[in-house]
């Protein structure tokens, strides 16, 4: 299967036979893994298991955001609905994931792509991609994996190492841009991961109680909440993203185009809308569109752009710019206005998990790999 999207799982498929039995760590972290894999790719032939990547990276990225949206949701597998938002990252991954499906869309990407085939305008389409990918293969199996079993996890945090895989270990490899892993050292544990789960306890606690409402629940978990969004931001945006993606001098010189030209837009807007004029008033201060009789009764507005001095390249200018994101976001969270409309937004964004590319995907994306 060298050089496809192809890949064959390692599950199960007759039906009613299921059996307890144990696993080791690294056969845990496995399972987690192909979870991920499976959000991602289209079932070719289910008597042999066998599976696809979703090739389109506009569908992929939505297909991402869906399950970013799940998780926080609880409506993946082991969710628990009495616990919805102790995944609070997520709630704000989905909403990013979904910007970088709209950049995908947007004209330039796409028409500047298809139309000028130079390495300085098609490369950094394919590093975001890449970028987008393996934050996904990174995060998403931690999540998976405490909402299964939180004592396995904590177990089993410090040998996640996917150069040991020994079931899906060529699955994986054949996942586009997998020579990155030695970059992001084989989605290994880090302090970051560490450190946000270990906030989960305390927000699982407090969500428990059955005698306060769901608005106390977030107000008394507001600065566990907050904290552990900003530790998973941390471990995204440093340990993965400016590796992967930031440090490419195409995608630098594509950052500081952008800076100017002010396109594709890339606002983070907090609801399903790919552009931020659905979400935005007019020149009247007035809102149009769905969302116009509930914007206007809102803490705060729901799009946050880059800061004027932004430079998204640039680490810590970048986290400058998230973290008031990210304050925005708490904010509405913590209303019992906003957070509803928030989260109502995410039930859309869950429902994108079967997005496919609308074209034909050709060798020149994708690692080369069809």
């Amino acid at each position: 299967m060298v050089g496809s999207l192809d890949w064959e799982g390692n599950t199960n498929t007759t039906e009613n036979s299921c059996k307890t039995a144990q696993c080791d760590c690294l056969t845990f972290w496995e399972i987690q893994q192909q979870e991920a894999l499976i959000r991602i790719s289209n079932l070719k032939d289910k008597r042999k298991n066998l599976h696809k990547l979703e090739p389109g990276y506009e569908a992929r990225a939505r297909r991402i955001a869906s399950v970013y949206a799940k998780i926080y949701l609880e409506k993946e597998k082991h969710g628990n609905k009495d616990l919805i938002g102790r995944y609070y990252w997520m709630g704000l991954g989905a909403f990013a994931s979904k910007t970088v499906a709209a950049i995908f869309k947007h004209g330039l990407t796409a028409w500047g792509y298809k139309w000028i085939p130079l390495g300085v305008i098609r490369d950094p389409v394919h590093t975001f991609a890449k970028g987008n990918l393996w934050l996904f293969m990174d995060i998403a199996p931690w999540h998976y994996a405490w909402s299964m079993s939180s004592t396995s996890f904590n177990q089993c945090r410090i040998q996640r190492d996917v150069s040991k895989f020994t079931h899906i270990k060529e699955e994986v490899i054949n996942v586009p841009w997998s020579s990155c892993l030695p970059i992001i050292k084989h989605l290994k544990s880090t302090p970051e991961i560490k450190s946000a789960f270990e906030y989960l306890p305390k927000i699982e606690n407090v969500f428990k109680k059955k005698n306060e409402s769901r608005q106390n629940r977030f107000k008394l978990s507001s600065k566990n909440l907050f904290d552990h969004l900003m530790v998973v931001a941390i471990q995204e945006q440093r340990n993965i993203l400016q590796e992967l993606v930031w440090k490419d001098w195409k995608v630098q010189a594509q950052a500081t185009l952008q800076s100017y030209t002010k396109l594709p837009d890339s606002t983070l807007v907090l609801s399903s809308d790919y552009g931020v004029d659905a979400v935005k008033p007019d020149r009247h201060g007035e809102y149009k569109g769905r969302h116009k009789d509930v914007l206007d009764k809102l803490p705060e507005s729901v799009y946050s752009e880059p800061l004027a001095h932004t430079k998204v390249q640039d680490y810590d200018s970048r986290m400058e710019w998230i973290q008031k994101a990210a304050e925005k976001y708490h904010t509405l969270m913590l209303s019992d206005t906003g957070r509803p409309f928030l989260e109502k937004e995410l039930a859309i964004i869950a429902g994108w998990g079967n997005s496919k590319a609308d074209f034909i995907v050709g060798k020149d994306s994708n690692d080369g790999k069809i």
